[in-house]
């Protein structure tokens, strides 16, 4: 979703956003440039985000599911392959279909079931009943997930402002998550810091005005999310007890704030860095993994370090 700042790498702090403008229209056109897919490295620290948790004696749903189910009135797009004891559900960022989960599915299938599906507002889903917060869209989630009869456990996968509503269905539904991973999720500080740029007439200043006002009226955005409420309910959630927990953010996303005075770029890098220690401090099985060679697009750069955390999670 929206311009992504920079993150650490070996202690230093790089100065690297999207360009705001570029993914402005990202969200809203559905564009997403492809990308190479190398493995690179990954490396973290803290607590190893492994589970004990014993697998689930229900019967589990082996089939291929592509459908379009009613929740709240309305139809979500959902999609399911593969077979195993624990499901993954991915959920894409801000204005994000399945599609962007393409180098991920197929091999998350071959050794157990995965489910991606599409919000209200993006890909074939309906339009959104209501306006949305990521409490209304996780509780969407987990409706549709049992409509279709696929239960638990879950490993949840969540990129950008999906991170935001995964760790929402985590705290909602703690005895369904088996394991967190937030790839460059959005701080829950992030309205708040795109907002407060200035505009000093600048292309990047005037991209973050843009997304600022985007998420100010859900009117403006196909989601209808209510950005600035949708966040600071997350910011209520202060732990996650011991859930197994990968943060993994990129070091570096390109000159995107070029035209910026250096204090909104030092505020910007701030709240992503806080934000991103953040996720980490709400489990105390959590670890932070800094991804090389990639972007705000984790998934699609690098899918093979994405499968290596999801195989940790799943161990």
């Amino acid at each position: 979703m929206v311009p992504t700042p920079i993150r650490r790498s070996s202690g230093a702090l790089h100065v690297a956003f999207a360009t705001p403008i570029a993914v402005v229209a990202t969200v809203l056109l559905g564009v997403l440039a492809a990308c190479g897919g190398s493995t690179g490295d990954a490396s973290g620290t803290g607590a190893e985000a492994t589970s004990t948790m014993p697998a689930t004696t229900a019967v589990r749903p082996s089939a291929t599911v592509d459908e379009l189910a009613v929740v709240s009135g309305a139809r979500l797009h959902v999609r399911c392959s593969g077979a195993g004891d624990t499901t993954v559900v991915l959920i894409a960022g801000f204005g994000g279909t399945t599609e962007h989960w393409a180098a991920i599915e197929p091999s998350v299938s071959k050794a157990t079931r995965v489910c991606a599906y599409d919000r209200f507002g993006t890909g074939t889903s309906d339009p959104p009943p209501a306006p949305q917060t990521f409490a209304t869209q996780a509780k969407d989630l987990r409706t549709l997930l049992r409509s279709i009869r696929e239960p638990g456990p879950y490993v949840v996968v969540g990129h950008s402002f999906g991170g935001a509503e995964a760790v929402t269905f985590a705290s909602l539904y703690p005895d369904d998550v088996r394991g967190l991973l937030l790839l460059e999720a959005s701080p829950v500080t992030w309205n708040a810091a795109i907002c407060a740029v200035a505009d000093n007439g600048s292309a990047a200043a005037g991209g973050f005005r843009d997304a600022c006002a985007m998420q100010a009226d859900p009117a403006k955005n196909p989601e209808h999310l209510a950005g600035p409420a949708a966040f600071a309910q997350v910011a209520t959630i202060t732990s996650l007890d011991a859930l197994p927990m990968i943060v993994a953010t990129a070091p570096d996303r390109g000159p995107g704030v070029a035209g910026l005075p250096a204090s909104d770029v030092a505020a910007l890098n701030a709240a992503w860095d806080t934000g991103q220690d953040h996720w980490v401090s709400l489990s105390s099985a959590a670890r932070l993994v800094t991804v090389a060679d990639t972007g705000h697009f984790i998934q699609v750069d690098q899918p093979g370090v994405v499968l290596d955390q999801i195989r940790q999670l799943l161990r």
